[in-house]
């Protein structure tokens, strides 16, 4: 009975683990690997907070433990990726000289997504209102957009000359930032019952969901489209439902 409570955190720490490796890949401009690392933490972060309504495991130190994860592999390592592209897309700028210090900062510039995302999940950990629904976009979900953009754009011959324009991705970074820090409601998937009343608009998305997942197979769609579909599609419906 007493291993069953560690279950719960030794998922988070997976997610931890795959957040560091996925800053580290994406310091390397491994952005592929870096991105399956963020998608693996997202599977890890789904799983501890269902194993410890499953296990009845709850504790703070766990709650507090998920954040600290989350900064890592929804913060870091999504702003890791969005610095190494900015860095490449500012390299002609890029010099040993003074006059090239403007540019090396504006390369840090997505590093406030990390910051975001750290204000966010702070944010969450104190505000007893957001079982039901959150308020602005959930770190997850925006580092899944960040990633999937990136790579979407990256295999992209139009679109990657806009991805690697000057201010494209400062602006992103600060963007999502905004929607993370935002007080707009969006549906929370965390399913406490299989019912449908109280599940309804969840139940929704999780059928959405099935149909562009069926979709993608059907016509061949690459996986970032598909995902960038699901979470335009859970934007839409939290906004549609909900305000």
């Amino acid at each position: 009975m007493q291993l069953k409570r560690h279950i719960p955190n030794a998922i988070t720490c997976l997610n931890l683990f795959c957040g560091c490796m996925a800053v580290v890949f994406a310091l390397k401009g491994w952005l592929g690997f870096a991105v399956a690392m963020v998608m693996v933490a997202a599977v890890f972060d789904f799983c501890d907070g269902l194993a410890a309504r499953l296990l009845h495991a709850y504790s703070l130190m766990g709650k507090e433990l998920d954040s600290l994860a989350d900064v890592v592999s929804f913060g870091l390592a999504p702003a890791a990726m969005m610095h190494y592209e900015c860095t490449q897309a500012l390299s002609h700028k890029i010099s040993y000289g003074a006059e090239s210090i403007p540019w090396e900062l504006l390369s840090f510039s997505p590093f406030v997504f990390a910051v975001a995302a750290a204000i966010r999940l702070a944010k969450f950990n104190i505000d007893t209102n957001q079982s039901e629904q959150f308020k602005g976009l959930p770190t997850p979900a925006a580092a899944l957009l960040i990633s999937t953009l990136l790579i979407f754009a990256t295999r992209s011959p139009n679109l990657l000359p806009i991805l690697h324009s000057t201010y494209t991705i400062p602006l992103l970074s600060v963007l999502v930032s905004w929607l993370m820090l935002s007080k707009m409601p969006l549906l929370s998937l965390k399913i406490k019952s299989f019912t449908w009343k109280g599940n309804k608009i969840r139940f929704i998305f999780i059928g959405v969901t099935l149909i562009l997942a069926a979709l993608s197979l059907l016509f061949g769609w690459h996986w970032s489209v598909t995902i960038l579909l699901i979470l335009c599609s859970y934007l839409l419906i939290s906004l549609f439902l909900l305000f």
